[in-house]
């Protein structure tokens, strides 16, 4: 009799734990798709992109000068070229170039052939090329130290390229402006339908330059945009004679990519 009076109070008391341990169970799933449902709900993002151009002077250029001389043997062609160089440098110096700002950008020697003749070819002499590269801070000395290393023998002007001290600052200015524009344009299109910008939720940015301006093979300055206005020109730029040459301009452009969310 009290093994079965045991018995039946056990399986009250399996019961009353069962009962507690299920009505947990039964009322999770209620609370999990409240949970799930609220995470289900999208954001609302706005994305735009803002753009900023910057043009300026260039108030930097380089240029390379070449220097070619022929020769019947490989060591006069080298002792031609050497006394040539020596001319030029000492004339770009003339003009106020610091040494510093000269440095050689190659050196080659080369034989020359005559035309095929009973299957053999016979060398007839050495070219040598030195070309150098000249850095000007102030451009309005281009025109003299072209002139200056040509009279002193130079043969060829390779190359001139420009550039502005500015870049860092200018670039730092065009993202800060095209952030601005993103942002300017993401309440404008937010306030169109009612609504207001929120947190940024992200921001992506590209910047480059470039140059409009160009030497041509001909030696004489062309500018591919005559009709762009200069709107942020260099602290001191010089303004050289337009029958001389046109100095281009440098065009310094940001781009943001802004996503925002929307309340």
């Amino acid at each position: 009799m009290k093994n079965t009076i045991f018995l039946m109070a056990m399986v009250g008391v399996l019961a009353v734990v069962s009962l507690w341990w299920i009505q947990p169970m039964r009322t999770a799933p209620a609370g999990g798709v409240a949970v799930a449902q609220a995470q289900a709900t999208p954001t609302r993002t706005l994305h735009t992109t803002g753009t900023a151009v910057i043009r300026v002077q260039p108030d930097k250029a380089a240029v390379r000068l070449g220097v070619q001389t022929f020769a019947s043997t490989p060591r006069e062609s080298q002792a031609q070229n050497t006394r040539t160089v020596k001319a030029v440098l000492q004339a770009i110096r003339d003009e106020g170039i610091l040494p510093q700002d000269i440095g050689t950008d190659y050196l080659t020697l080369r034989p020359e052939y005559d035309d095929w003749q009973h299957g053999q070819r016979q060398t007839v002499g050495y070219w040598t090329d030195n070309a150098v590269i000249v850095t000007l801070r102030e451009v309005d000395k281009l025109s003299e130290v072209l002139r200056a290393a040509l009279e002193a023998g130079a043969t060829t002007v390779d190359d001139v390229t420009f550039s502005t001290t500015r870049a860092r600052e200018l670039r730092d200015q065009a993202r800060a402006m095209a952030v601005k524009a993103a942002m300017e344009k993401a309440r404008d299109l937010a306030g169109a339908v009612d609504l207001s910008v929120g947190e940024v939720q992200n921001i992506s940015e590209n910047s480059w330059s470039s140059y409009y301006g160009l030497w041509n093979s001909r030696g004489q300055w062309s500018n591919l945009q005559q009709n762009v206005a200069q709107i942020a020109p260099s602290s001191g730029a010089p303004q050289p004679d337009d029958g001389e040459f046109s100095l281009g301009q440098i065009v310094v452009q940001a781009q943001v990519d802004l996503t925002v969310s929307l309340k």
